[in-house]
């Protein structure tokens, strides 16, 4: 008899879990919204079941209702995706307790590594640098109670969470007093609390990715670096990462093993750093699948979904034994197309897709659940694909990317498209002289309307700032001698 497979999710991933799973003989049954009663993966699902609400949460975060369909259709596993319940510790136990393989880790290893205090305790107590943290906040705090030897800017983050949601910027003490008390106005975070981080904005942002296995074996694809960032959510990645030395390299895989061992992880994952000045500093583990998955996944040519599967069956990673660390074939890129208008603050952008064309080669993949004539939700992440070239050189990858994206066309919605056009052209970037503020640096994200004169016109503005005051100076060690990571948005706005 066909086992049974639950998939809570929706879009790209909702459709990779359909066609992965189904090739290793699992029947597909897939829950989604009324919202999403037309997507492609209703279409291609063995069966599906429609929530009774497009709200989350009623639909994609209703672990009971989830579990109801799972206990009438006596499924044998879930797959929660990315995002939704997928790092939840508590929806993990509820299927351990009614006997439901839950296609991640365990509830107790989620409930460690979502606790990003309790993760870099852990990673303290075995001789790993972290990030500089706060005490934890649940309730509103006085300027007075903040730590008093915190450098601003600062972040101010949920203490759970992943993919850079929740996560604010403040510059002065004041402004960290009252963002504290309107992030604690939300229920969701309210009930975890917050915490204060150092910033770094010159820094790198490195990910790197592994599979354990429940003997111990441990496999590292080559790392990720996502440092480019808007809104602290990753819109351009490349692997292998054009910004750390091989001494650098080698001690972060050292340090993401200690970590893994100690927390004794199982399945799949990633383990973030921030790199300042040559030191790495430990930020949080991703214990899920993530959009940038696909990365490894070209490093390696498998379906690492195929893998977790495999894994949460107790098998054994196959090749491996003790750790092993794949080198770098290709260079990889990886950028997120979003339903949003570059022109109007990054809006979300909702509505009928009216006409959608692309043209791939065999080093150019484009995966979207987009169709001609579907209907783009304003209710949802605006994240609708991902695309992903590369090549055995970097400035290959970059030209290929760059002749992929203008073979997209996408009408009756607005999408990031002419941003990343655009952001593909710069030199920095060109050059691999890309840090954690480098678009906050490079473009006005101010709430005016912006247009792509305004964006070209910032970046001649910084070409020429560059220039003018510093000639000599390479790119890097003018940014370190930066006192005011806000200067050019200030200047951009009085354009």
């Amino acid at each position: 008899m066909m086992k049974k497979v639950i998939i809570p999710n929706r879009g790209v991933i909702a459709l990779d879990l359909i066609d992965s799973l189904k090739s290793v003989g699992l029947e597909t049954i897939l829950l989604h919204s009324p919202e999403d009663s037309r997507s492609l993966a209703v279409k291609l699902a063995d069966r599906s079941y429609k929530f009774y609400s497009s709200r989350l949460e009623d639909s994609y975060m209703d672990m009971e209702a989830i579990l109801e369909v799972a206990l009438q259709n006596k499924a044998d596993y879930i797959h929660p995706g990315y995002g939704f319940l997928s790092e939840s510790s508590e929806f993990a136990q509820l299927c351990e307790e009614n006997n439901i393989k839950f296609i991640g880790p365990d509830s107790k290893t989620l409930k460690v590594v979502r606790d990003k205090i309790q993760t870099r305790k852990i990673a303290e107590r075995i001789g790993i640098q972290v990030v500089p943290y706060s005490p934890l906040y649940k309730s509103p705090v006085s300027a007075e109670a903040l730590p008093s030897d915190f450098k601003f800017p600062l972040l101010i983050k949920p203490l759970v969470g992943s993919g850079g949601k929740g996560v604010r910027l403040v510059e002065f003490k004041k402004d960290a007093q009252e963002r504290i008390d309107k992030m604690l106005k939300g229920e969701a975070i309210r009930k975890h609390g917050v915490f204060l981080e150092e910033f770094f904005p010159y820094a790198h942002h490195i990910e790197i990715p592994f599979f354990r296995d429940v003997r111990g074996n441990i496999l590292f694809p080559p790392e990720i670096e996502s440092s480019i960032q808007r809104r602290f959510q990753k819109i351009f990645q490349e692997s292998s990462s054009p910004n750390i030395s091989e001494d650098m390299r080698a001690s972060l895989y050292r340090n993401a093993q200690k970590l893994i061992e100690e927390i004794q992880f199982v399945g799949i994952g990633s383990v973030e750093f921030i790199i300042q000045k040559n030191t790495a500093y430990f930020s949080e583990i991703n214990p899920s699948l993530q959009i940038n998955t696909l990365i490894p996944e070209i490093h390696m040519a498998s379906n690492f979904l195929k893998k977790q599967f495999a894994i949460v069956n107790g098998e054994i990673l196959h090749h491996v034994d003790g750790v092993k660390i794949i080198k770098p074939k290709h260079h990889v890129i990886l950028v997120s197309l979003m339903a949003e208008n570059p022109r109007d603050n990054f809006q979300p952008s909702s509505g009928m897709v009216t006409e959608f064309y692309s043209y791939s080669t065999i080093r150019n993949i484009f995966k979207t659940s987009l169709y001609t004539g579907e209907m783009i939700s304003p209710l949802y992440d605006p994240f609708i694909g991902k695309i992903l070239t590369f090549s055995s050189r970097r400035d290959h990858s970059i030209h290929s990317m760059k002749n992929f994206l203008n073979n997209i066309i996408i009408r009756g919605i607005k999408t990031n498209l002419p941003f990343l056009r655009n952001l593909l052209q710069d030199e920095f970037l060109a050059k691999g002289e890309t840090i954690i503020d480098f678009l906050n640096l490079k473009y006005n994200f101010s709430k005016r309307k912006i247009d792509e004169s305004d964006i070209n016109t910032a970046t001649a503005l910084l070409a020429a700032a560059f220039h003018l005051e510093n000639k000599q100076k390479n790119y890097k060690s003018r940014l370190e001698n930066m006192k005011q990571p806000g200067f050019f948005k200030r200047l951009f706005n009085r354009i």
